[in-house]
């Protein structure tokens, strides 16, 4: 006879390390960890990434991540920052539950767009 293979679920409240040290709350690991990273070439193309399902270049400076998994809601963070000495902002204007938007600036007076990889960071409650 071949044996079920039955679902199963844990539940705990407290994680521990393996000395029984170290405890932290499961809802401080579930609520503290990234929902996605994402590292970019300056084609919005992910190099590496977490939770992303691909990225679009928009544009010149303008790029968009798609996520795998949505977040609840469009209300969660996004740190990010650009491959080198430039300067990064996400849009929170095009921001959706499955999708943020990177814009990239080069370091100049003018702060023109500029195309340059990317890294970012998703923060917030999957749903």
């Amino acid at each position: 006879r071949r044996p079920r293979i039955m679902a199963s679920e844990l539940r705990v409240n407290t994680l521990k390390d393996a000395s029984g040290n170290n405890s932290v709350a499961t809802s401080v690991v579930f609520n503290g960890t990234a929902k996605a990273w994402c590292d970019a070439d300056n084609a919005a193309q992910p190099q590496d990434s977490f939770n992303i399902s691909g990225g679009v270049d928009n544009g010149t400076g303008d790029y968009q991540f798609n996520l795998s998994s949505s977040m609840g809601s469009a209300n969660y963070c996004v740190p990010n920052s650009p491959g080198f000495a430039q300067i990064s902002c996400f849009d929170h204007g095009d921001i959706t539950s499955s999708r943020y938007d990177i814009r990239i600036f080069a370091r100049t007076d003018s702060l023109t767009v500029t195309d340059d990889p990317t890294h970012s960071v998703v923060h917030g409650d999957l749903a």
